[in-house]
């Protein structure tokens, strides 16, 4: 088992982790020792608990800080100045987190010596961090003379799938970066007239019907995809067979720069390189993410209540009609369900336009832009678009199981009709009020369709709670500016 999940995410960034929170939790030791007569109270006095526990998980929360600024990325953790820029930035957040924490208990005990504490912790941690990530583990890790099991232990094998010039870029890469610690072991590729050729010294075993079998003989523990000109289904198809593995799948080519663009999920300085290895979290199940769908659209509900009575009144005021729109969208696997919104547009109009807008906006994988100038909408029903106000009643949508916060959107039954077979993998998953494609591609001409249907795949397979959050943030100041929006 541990073996897996080393394969899975690096011997380096399992390295860096446990540094992390060995440096973290020896600090909050170290604030607590210096700052009490002794220490055992807090093992045994339940007010003391709370803050020690307060800082235990002040420790552990260091990892999806230092994440999120990529600090368990090459391009980030092999410099000195920007790593330890980054540094100071996670732990400043992790050190208000703790203040925050510490103050919403607001016993005597929790506030008794806190700022002592919390300057103490952020200074030890900062030191010990500094120390063993950037003197000496950057050292350590991008040594070419590490050797023994050692340089066994933290070099991965790899195949890459693809011989030509990105291929050929790819393995040039490799024998001048030697601190990746990646031993390109062989490549496939599907041109007959490549077969048996050494590429860099590389040798081509086979193509990609061969996968299985070079992966189990040359015991390899990622994949990376490196072919410059693949059709998105024949593409998507590659990667599927590619994760029946298990193997880590990579993606070093040009058909997910909108998500390199603005996730930034490239490691490498030199490559475009995208993970499509499934990385939900067993502590983020669609059991998990049910209940924090139900807690947060519940609540949600009840706090906009004031918004919901002003909007309906406006609604009423303004056009004949009921105040909500419904119809059958299509949600996860396919199948159908009905949907809320505020109504926006005249009553018994005719859709007609928007269906003929949605097939050549799809069929010529044009960029998504909204219908301008639509005589259906009306004045009010233009402002709550603007603002995406309209879509406040998905939350008992939400609420009832039908969608959830975040996802790919559902789409008309009309819409659905003109999907390819490889558009239709994103509802694999359930749909959500907001997702990757709202926040990246609203209403952009420069944003294909296909590039929209990729940004829910990759949401599909990289589900998380962080990942989560970030989009639901993001949505924010789309709702609050109107980007976007008509």
């Amino acid at each position: 088992m541990l073996d897996e999940f080393i394969k899975k995410w690096g011997a380096k960034k399992l390295i860096i982790s446990v540094n992390d929170i060995f440096c973290t939790t020896l600090s909050f030791i170290l604030a607590l020792y210096l700052t009490v007569p002794d220490i055992s109270v807090y093992f045994t006095e339940a007010s003391y608990i709370e803050k020690l526990l307060i800082f235990i998980f002040g420790a552990f929360l260091i990892i999806p800080i230092f994440r999120y600024y990529q600090l368990y990325k090459h391009k980030y953790f092999l410099q000195v100045g920007e790593q330890t820029l980054l540094i100071l930035k996670g732990l400043l957040i992790n050190s208000i987190l703790i203040i925050l924490a510490i103050f919403l208990v607001k016993t005597q005990e929790a506030l008794h010596d806190s700022r002592t504490q919390v300057i103490i912790y952020f200074a030890s941690a900062f030191t010990l961090l500094f120390l063993s990530r950037v003197l000496i583990l950057r050292r350590f890790l991008r040594a070419n003379y590490v050797g023994g099991n050692i340089k066994e232990f933290l070099t991965r094998r790899v195949l890459a799938i693809g011989a030509g010039n990105l291929g050929m870029f790819f393995a040039e890469l490799l024998t001048v970066k030697p601190h990746y610690h990646i031993e390109l072991v062989a490549f496939l590729d599907d041109n007959p007239l490549k077969q048996g050729l050494s590429i860099n010294h590389i040798p081509v075993l086979g193509t990609s019907k061969d996968i299985d079998r070079i992966v189990d003989e040359q015991e390899i523990d990622e994949i990376f995809i490196t072919i410059q000109s693949i059709e998105n289904k024949n593409l998507l198809d590659l990667i599927e067979k590619c994760k029946l593995t298990n193997c880590h799948v990579n993606l070093v080519s040009n058909h997910f720069d909108i998500i390199t663009a603005k996730l930034d999920e490239g490691e490498y300085h030199d490559l475009k390189v995208i993970s499509v290895s499934p990385k939900m979290s067993p502590l983020y199940s669609e059991r998990f993410k049910r209940k924090f769908d139900i807690a947060a659209s519940g609540f949600l509900i009840l706090l906009l209540a004031p918004v919901w009575i002003s909007i309906a009144l406006a609604i009423k005021l303004s056009s004949k009609g009921p105040v909500f729109y419904s119809t059958d969208v299509i949600g996860k696997n396919g199948k159908k369900f009905k949907w809320f919104k505020f109504r926006t547009m005249m009553e018994n109009n005719d859709s007609s336009v928007h269906e003929l807008h949605l097939e050549k906006l799809i069929t010529a994988n044009k960029g998504y832009k909204k219908l301008v100038n639509d005589p259906r909408i009306t004045s009010v029903g233009r402002l709550l678009r603007k603002f995406s106000l309209d879509e406040l009643p998905q939350l008992f949508n939400v609420f009832k199981g039908n969608m959830s916060l975040v996802g790919p959107r559902p789409c008309l039954p009309y819409e659905y009709e003109h999907f390819k077979d490889w558009h239709k993998l994103k509802y694999k998953v359930i749909p959500g009020i907001t997702g990757l494609a709202q926040i990246v591609a609203r209403n952009r001409e420069d944003v294909t369709f296909s590039d929209s249907v990729l940004l829910d795949l990759y949401y599909a397979d990289n589900q998380s709670l962080w990942l989560d959050l970030k989009i639901l943030f993001k949505t924010i100041p789309v709702m609050v500016f109107g980007k976007g929006g008509i």
